[in-house]
């Protein structure tokens, strides 16, 4: 067995010497630094040496693996359609996505949401909103048994299904940069979903994503430079996204579906997101919003066909959704 500094000589040697790490290589150092067979100071360095050029798909999959080993197999009984991640909270737009995400559910797509709370405590975190949407949130896999049985919605926190993990995001406060742990903790996937919807905050990560999805043998998924780097396409512009489908990966871009609309809103609260809900008041770029991240949903989960039958339907869910 390797000691974990072979681990930083393979990444952080000169430029003709170092390599990223192989997937396996990427499991067994993240494994012995859980294990407490590695320093937090040598797991720091060896992220941080990763961030500056850009992890790999194939070390993304072996961190992703070696977290996935920690987490409770209770969490995959919980027969759950659509996983989705909220990480990144947000700070222009309330987030939409929890009306995406209640909309499918009321439409019979499970929905696991998850996430963590303090990644990034200057913007609006998900889980504050949930309460106001009457999205419940679990700690168990119990609890969440119980909730999804009458809702086919829950909320779950990182701290209850990856304990790890929470710790080593915080590394981001003391080292001032995000590190590959970041993309790790969307690709978890506690309960084993068949469907997984990823957001990123830079362009060209959704391959990163597909790659690392594809290489722990997640069947289908799909990865975008969301509104804020969360979950949820901002109607404003085209969308790139790359995915897997049924073990293959692939790309596809998504057209403008709202043109010269404001990417800035005042009130970002959940209170605002339950009345948008119920009707109250009437936004229409919270509307495309839900719309066209939905459609995603819809079309990577072969509900419809195509991109303008999936439009079509989502939006008619929206209209109906008080039927």
């Amino acid at each position: 067995m390797p000691a974990f500094t072979e681990f930083i000589k393979h990444v952080g040697r000169g430029e003709k010497g170092r390599r990223p790490l192989t997937q396996e290589e990427a499991r067994e150092a993240l494994t012995m630094y859980l294990d407490g067979r590695a320093e937090r100071l040598q797991l720091a360095v060896l992220l941080m040496l990763q961030r500056v050029r850009c992890e790999t798909g194939e070390e993304a999959a072996g961190y992703i693996q070696a977290l996935r080993e920690r987490i409770d197999p209770d969490w995959q009984d919980l027969e759950i359609d659509l996983d989705w991640p909220c990480f990144a909270g947000k700070r222009r737009q309330p987030p939409w996505l929890l009306l995406a995400a209640k909309l499918l559910a009321k439409n019979g797509v499970r929905v696991l949401l998850h996430g963590h709370a303090a990644v990034d405590a200057v913007k609006f975190q998900i889980e504050s909103a949930c309460p106001a949407l009457g999205i419940r949130q679990a700690t168990t896999p119990d609890e969440a048994k119980t909730i999804l049985a009458h809702d086919d919605i829950c909320y779950i926190p990182l701290s209850a299904y990856c304990e790890p993990l929470v710790d080593l995001l915080a590394l981001r406060d003391q080292v001032g940069l995000r590190t590959p742990l970041n993309t790790v903790a969307r690709g978890l996937n506690p309960s084993g979903a068949p469907f997984a919807i990823h957001g990123i905050f830079h362009q060209g990560y959704e391959k990163l994503h597909a790659e690392a999805a594809q290489r722990v043998g997640d069947l289908n998924m799909v990865a975008f430079k969301g509104e804020g780097g969360e979950s949820e396409r901002s109607p404003r512009t085209a969308c790139r996204l790359a995915g897997v489908s049924r073990g293959e990966i692939y790309e596809e871009e998504w057209p403008t579906f709202l043109e010269g609309a404001s990417g800035k809103h005042g009130e970002i609260s959940g209170e605002y997101l339950r009345q948008v809900w119920e009707g109250e008041i009437d936004n229409s770029y919270g509307t495309h919003a839900v719309v066209s991240t939905m459609a995603i949903v819809l079309k990577m989960m072969q509900v419809c066909p195509d991109q303008a039958t999936a439009l079509e339907q989502a939006q008619q869910w929206w209209d109906h959704r008080h039927a």
